[in-house]
């Protein structure tokens, strides 16, 4: 039988922290949320926890809701987009892709330059539904 794949998973997570801050991470000058792909034969949750601690050093968190289900440009990746509480805020351990990660203060979103305008997109929706 062919293996094959119709769509990709992307997932990411917004993470707040204990004064509002949403944790952001720059990769080649420009801002986006942890996360990433699945591997094969990942459960999301899987993926989700493998990514965050890859990108972030962060293990211990719960999943509060999904905040968004998007799909790509080219319509072949779903982006599912996660908001967490984190059990405690640790210190953040980057990984070597990424060159700094900040707290975001939504008020500040627009001196954020993101790798795309739907990460904008998605956490001004998430400011606005809280």
């Amino acid at each position: 039988m062919e293996n094959h794949k119709l769509f990709e998973v992307n997932q990411n997570v917004v993470i707040e922290n204990n004064t509002g801050g949403i944790l952001v991470l720059k990769k080649d000058g420009k801002w986006m949320l942890p996360g990433g792909r699945l591997e094969d034969n990942e459960t999301w949750l899987e993926g989700l926890q493998r990514e965050v601690k890859e990108e972030t050093g962060i293990e211990n968190f719960l999943i509060e809701k999904i905040l968004n289900v998007d799909t790509s440009d080219s319509g072949k990746t779903y982006v599912v987009t996660f908001f967490v509480k984190l059990v405690e805020v640790p210190e953040i351990k980057l990984s070597k892709e990424h060159q700094e990660c900040s707290w975001l203060d939504t008020k500040n979103i627009d001196t954020y330059e993101f790798w795309h305008e739907k990460i904008k997109e998605r956490l001004t929706k998430f400011t606005k539904d809280r």
